[in-house]
């Protein structure tokens, strides 16, 4: 299975939130099911993101690519570093990353 397939897949069926900002306010308010890094993330942002879900049980993905290749994930033309999703929509993308 193509992750790239179940990050588009979530985007576009689901609810996905972009931007570090964004995903760590919802990170601590509870609302995120599983949230994606970029590999060239910067680190203060990465390390921020890594104790959060881990002090909240959210599972983390760090994802293979660049920030620009998640941003074209998500079918966004525009680099992404951190990106949460809060409802998978039609996509299995949960169970492909945490099973």
């Amino acid at each position: 299975m193509n992750i790239n397939e179940e990050i588009r897949r979530a985007a576009e069926s689901g609810k996905v939130v972009l931007g570090t900002d964004r995903s760590l306010k919802l990170l601590r308010a509870g609302k995120v099911k599983m949230v994606i890094v970029a590999s060239n993330c910067p680190d203060k942002v990465k390390r921020e993101v890594e104790y959060l879900s881990k002090l909240f049980g959210v599972p983390l993905f760090r994802y293979p690519g660049s920030s620009v290749e998640l941003g074209t994930a998500v079918g966004r033309p525009f680099s992404v570093n951190v990106c949460s999703v809060l409802d998978p929509g039609n996509s299995s993308i949960l169970s492909t990353v945490v099973g």
